[in-house]
This record gives structure tokens, sequence and C-alpha cells, in this order.
């Protein structure tokens, strides 16, 4: 499968740059919603990826992007059952009404940890409002993460912005 290969080509690039985890794209919520044949095979495809991702050391980070609902994420995490898959947990992509909660789900799963600086409402409005990024870093503490933290900005003037986003994370997560 051409998507296989591609993931195994990926995990061979990680392994030679000496990268922990490869970020991984198992489907959307709308493509799984047309049944259990496609949650399966991502499943089946992440077992055989995983199984090649730790013959290299590299985890498999499976993100939370797509619409993907927590019990999703987590039934593809468990029924993977590999040492070598977690979640790249991107903190802007439960758009529910307790993405907090979500996120509190999958903390214990979790390789890479991407923040973003605004969280979105269910649809259809998806509305936008400020992610509390002192409640991100006390989930993933008392999850005990040690990974990586990045900020993921999406917004319009990322110079003027960044900066006093990083502080204010940076605060968080050392405080």
């Amino acid at each position: 499968d051409y998507q296989i290969e591609a993931a195994k080509a990926g995990l061979d690039q990680a392994a030679a740059l000496g990268a922990g985890h490869v970020r991984f794209f198992a489907g959307t919520g709308k493509g799984f919603s047309q049944g259990r044949d496609r949650i399966n095979n991502a499943i089946e495809s992440l077992k055989v990826c995983c199984d090649y991702a730790g013959e290299r050391g590299v985890f498999v980070g499976v993100e939370n992007h797509g619409d993907i609902t927590p019990d999703l994420l987590l039934e593809i995490i468990e029924k993977v059952d590999s040492p070598w898959i977690g979640i790249n947990l991107d903190t802007g992509n439960f758009f529910s009404d307790t993405p907090y909660i979500d996120l509190e789900r999958c903390a214990l799963h979790t390789v890479n940890v991407q923040v973003k600086v605004n969280m979105q409402t269910p649809a259809p409005e998806r509305k936008r409002y400020p992610a509390d990024f002192d409640r991100i870093a006390d989930i993933l503490k008392r999850a005990n993460y040690q990974g990586y933290v990045v900020l993921e900005f999406e917004e319009d003037d990322a110079f003027k912005e960044i900066p006093p986003h990083l502080k204010k994370l940076d605060s968080a997560l050392n405080s």
C-alpha cells in the first residue's frame, strides 16, 4: 500500500534525523463516519507502521486532526496496542463544548503537544476563543507529560503576537 510505504519512508527519515516522533493523520471524523471498515483499516495500517517505527526507535503520534473525537482517537490508540504509538495532541483541534476534558482524557497517551492560542466551539458556529494556557499546562503536568510543547500559531500578525504568547506559555509551563 502506497500510504504505508510513504509512512515507512518518513519514519526512516525521522530516525536518520534523530526525531523522536512522526505526526500521523489517521483520517477524519467525516471519513470515519462512513463505517467500521475505515476505522479498522486505519488501525491495521497503524499497527504495521508502529512495528516499523519501533524498529527505528521513533514514536507514531496520531494527531487529533480532522474532527476525530477523543473517543475515536483513544479507541485507535488502544486497538493498535503498541508501545510505539501515542497522540500528537493539538490543543485547538477538539471542537467540543468540553475541550479541556477532551485534552485531559488524551494527555496520558501524548508524545507531542502543539498548543494553539485559540480554541473553537463545535460546528456549525465554530466560534474562536482564547486558549487557557494555565489550564493546558496543568493538564500536562498532572499527566506527567515530559515531551516537547510547541506553539502552533495560525493567526494574522505573527511577528507581533507570537512573542507575548510564547512568554505566556512559558510562564504557564514553568510555574
